[in-house]
Order: structure tokens, then sequence, then C-alpha cells
């Protein structure tokens, strides 16, 4: 197994390694290592079945199902994301999977099943490297904060369309606003992040609601700085696994009308600490 770090602030590539075969004690350890260290890794040319797909997941964790999304016929833990000029994608801001729940996801494996012949990158940008920048006076300021996340918030777009609040009221009921630290610690490395989502995160709990609003507009340029983020370029049969806990990431949609169909696992975070 080679691993190729791909910028100063997080990405690397893994090659050499088979992922439709089953993975070894040894190399899933490696990999939960490199996780940890590059916040995201990427895979190419890996010819991966449904069950492998869902086996690769379960060795770092149990699976989390998406409240709101289509799933693989068979198998419910594969979420699918398949869009196309009749079904455009209505992801279009940064987040944290799942930021809305109150344990987050682990992390997500995204393998590329569909993919437009140009565009459709994704975006991944390190929330520890945004932390790491901040001043001492910003860092106290934010460590002090709680924010609130919201389901019914990041599918506002979504509840907004005819026949949505109905299609999505059940996931609504069952997922009620949560209230995270604003200033999270890896449980593996122990770095510091900020721990936010353009598309969940509704307002800071401790602020007025203008200096809430300003807060948060501020943190959605801060985290997304050129230097904190490494842009993906998706071929057939690749893979990203990122570390939910790390890193903040969005697609870019620019490839219609063209198909782009992505299926994923998402893991739960048995570390999860507040």
């Amino acid at each position: 197994m080679l691993i190729t770090r791909e910028s100063d602030a997080l990405g690397a590539t893994i090659t050499g390694l088979d992922l439709g075969a089953p993975l070894r004690d040894e190399d899933a350890t490696a990999l939960q290592q490199a996780l940890a260290e590059h916040q995201v890794i990427f895979f190419r040319d890996q010819d991966i079945s449904h069950h492998h797909h869902r086996a690769l997941g379960l060795r770092f964790g149990s699976l989390m199902q998406h409240p709101a999304y289509p799933t693989v016929a068979g198998y419910p833990e594969i979420m699918v994301l398949d869009n196309d000029r009749e079904n455009p994608s209505k992801i279009d801001e940064w987040h944290v999977d799942m930021s809305f729940t109150a344990t987050p996801p682990l992390g997500s494996i995204l393998v590329g099943r569909i993919m437009p012949a140009s565009g459709g990158d994704t975006l991944f940008a390190s929330l520890a490297a945004a932390y790491d920048d901040l001043s001492a006076a910003m860092k106290e300021t934010l460590g002090a904060l709680t924010a609130t996340h919201s389901l019914e918030h990041g599918f506002r777009q979504s509840l907004a369309e005819p026949g949505g609040r109905e299609r999505l009221q059940e996931a609504i009921d069952r997922n009620p606003p949560v209230v995270h630290p604003l200033v999270r610690t890896h449980p593996v490395t122990g770095r510091k992040l900020i721990f936010y989502s353009a598309t969940f995160t509704e307002k800071i709990n401790e602020l007025s609601p203008p200096d809430s609003e300003e807060l948060l507009a501020w943190l959605a340029s801060h985290v997304v700085q050129d230097k904190y983020v490494y842009r993906f370029k998706w071929g057939q049969k690749s893979i990203a696994f990122w570390d939910n806990r790390a890193v903040i990431h969005k697609p870019v949609n620019d490839y219609w009308p063209a198909r782009r169909r992505m299926e994923r696992v998402t893991i739960n975070d048995s570390t999860a600490q507040g």
C-alpha cells in the first residue's frame, strides 16, 4: 500500500490496495491511521460491488441510514445520490454529513458509479486547519459557544417544494434540532476543530440573532479558504473516504445535463464526545 499526500491541509491517495476483496486487519488499521492523519483518503480504479461497499464500511463501525434519501435495493445502508437535468442536486452548500444528529457520523465512503465526462468534483476543507489559524482570542471565544444543527433548516429548499413537507415530515419528526459545541476535539488525533456545517448549522445559541448571523457568515468564509481546501476530481470507480469529524465538504454542481450517480455508506461514531 502506498499513501501519497495531496495537499498540506488534507487529502491523500491510496494505491496498491484492492477494495473489491476482503480487507485484511493490517490494511484496515493502516487506513484508519491514514484517515486520521489526512482527514480524507482517495482510491481510483476500484471495482467494488454493493456487497463489498457495505463490508468496507462495516470494517470501521456500524452503519447509519439517512432519513431522507433513497437507498440501493437490498442494501438499506447504501444511500443513493443520483442527479441529472431532470433531477438536479439540491446539495450546494458546504456541510458536515448528518450533523443534525446527536452523534454525527465518524465518516462516509462515497463511490462514483456513473460520472459525467467533466465536472462534478467534490471539495473538501479541513476544519482542524481552519481552527489552527485562529487567534488565541478567537479560539477562546469560539470555545465558549454552542450551535444548533437542524435537519429542517438543512432541507428548507426541499420543504418549500410542492409535497416536500409531506415527504420529509417523518424524517423531521425523528430528527429534532440538536446542540453541538462550536469547537470539538478529534478523538483520535486530539486536534481541535471548528464544528460548523453551512447546511445544518442554524444558529449560535449564546448570541443574539444578528450576532449569530454575523459569526456564521464569518465562519462560512473562514473555514473554506483555499489553503484549507482540496478539490477531488472523480473518475469512474473512484472512491472517497472522509473523516466527518474533521472535514466539511460540498459537490460542484457544474455537470448539467449529464448524469452523476454516487453511492455512500455512512459510519457511526463509537468515539463520540462533546
